[in-house]
């Protein structure tokens, strides 16, 4: 594949621009929510099995919420 500025058969590869609100976002539902939620149902149940459920669905319930807000206002 010839690419531009005479590469020629070097290899290509592709840059991803990821703004920050959206690293920021990931770090506050995915880290710190699933952690928060891990930890709340592990003190609630004792129950290993629920809190790493908790801990998946919980940030995924938090953007789902979050992202039904924002189209609100």
């Amino acid at each position: 594949m010839k690419g531009r500025f005479g590469a020629g058969s070097k290899d290509v590869f592709i840059v991803y621009v990821v703004p920050a609100w959206k690293w920021k976002e990931f770090l506050a539902f995915e880290l710190i929510g699933g952690i928060a939620f891990y930890l709340i149902g592990k003190i609630l149940t004792h129950s290993e099995w629920f809190s790493v459920a908790a801990n998946m669905a919980g940030p995924q319930m938090l953007k789902n919420t979050y992202a039904a807000l924002r189209t609100l206002a």
